[in-house]
């Protein structure tokens, strides 16, 4: 029985995570968090701003402001991808409208699409 605890534990024990890191935000309102290219990216949902991170210190490498394209709605950011170089920001504005749109890690808006949820 003790045998079949262990094994049951190795696991955990094994792939046990801790906190290996803690910086503080760069700003009040982080709403998304991705990891890419070696930084962490966050956008905050009030001051509409995306923050490259260096996850070594906590510093902000650069930043870039995003809008939405659009004048019917006032959506914010809500969420935060990366994959392939790219940055993936959700905006919405409550339940009615919402939007995906694709940044380089510069700041360059690429494309949009709608995503209605």
């Amino acid at each position: 029985m003790k045998f079949m605890l262990f094994l049951f534990l190795l696991p955990a024990v094994i792939f046990a995570a801790g906190i290996v890191e803690t910086f503080d935000a760069p700003d009040t309102g982080i709403t998304g968090l991705a990891y890419g290219d070696g930084s962490i990216w966050a956008v905050d949902g009030t001051t509409q701003y995306v923050y490259q991170i260096d996850p070594d210190d906590g510093g902000v490498v650069s930043s870039f402001y995003v809008t939405d394209q659009t004048s019917v709605y006032n959506p914010v950011p809500g969420g935060l991808a990366f994959g392939n170089g790219i940055i993936y920001l959700a905006m919405y504005s409550g339940t009615q409208y919402g939007s995906i749109y694709k940044y380089d890690t510069s700041g360059v808006l690429l494309d949009s699409f709608d995503a209605y949820c």
